[in-house]
């Protein structure tokens, strides 16, 4: 029972000490490298590349490669995605250390699927590629000035490639970013 005790004593004497340690008032990175990983239910996946202008506005790029080696019999099929992107804060929506942004990105994805012809029964392989903007909408949290962990939700879509235009609550996206 002792050693229970003094174990959780420790547990909670160090907790309380990483608590103190913390940021009060954490800043959003300025003119500064930033590195990261998004996912998203659709077809943004992968690492971030990213640059803080100022305060108040990021450009990066997301970039990403998926390969599946298929089930029995389907094939495999690669998938890549690049995606450039501008994200804005609003300062006057602040809250702590949460800050709200708006996301705008023009996404080019190509998949190679490899398939069996049921002519010839060889198999073959195609290419689809998609060109798109996306408008996104989100908070970013920073726990510290040099890490942010956000998330956000599809707002707009507007595929170039097909042409077709999406509006209302798409899908929803999250990351992490560390600043150097």
């Amino acid at each position: 029972m002792k050693k229970l005790f003094a174990f959780s004593f420790l547990v909670f004497l160090l907790s309380f000490v990483s608590i103190l340690s913390q940021e009060t008032k954490p800043r959003v990175p300025n003119q500064n490298w930033g590195i990261g990983v998004e996912l998203q239910t659709s077809d943004i996946f992968g690492g971030t590349l990213a640059y803080a202008i100022n305060p108040d506005m990021h450009i990066g790029l997301n970039f990403g490669l998926l390969f599946d080696g298929g089930s029995e019999g389907s094939g495999s099929s690669t998938y890549l995605t690049f995606g450039p992107y501008f994200k804005y804060f609003l300062p006057e929506m602040r809250l702590r250390s949460f800050y709200p942004f708006i996301k705008g990105q023009f996404l080019v994805s190509t998949e190679s699927i490899s398939y069996k012809d049921p002519y010839t029964q060889t198999t073959k392989r195609t290419t689809n590629t998609e060109t798109k903007l996306i408008g996104f909408f989100g908070s970013e949290w920073f726990p510290i000035s040099s890490l942010g962990i956000y998330g956000g939700i599809r707002v707009i879509e507007l595929n170039i490639d097909p042409i077709s235009i999406r509006l209302g609550i798409g899908y929803a996206t999250i990351g992490i970013e560390w600043f150097l």
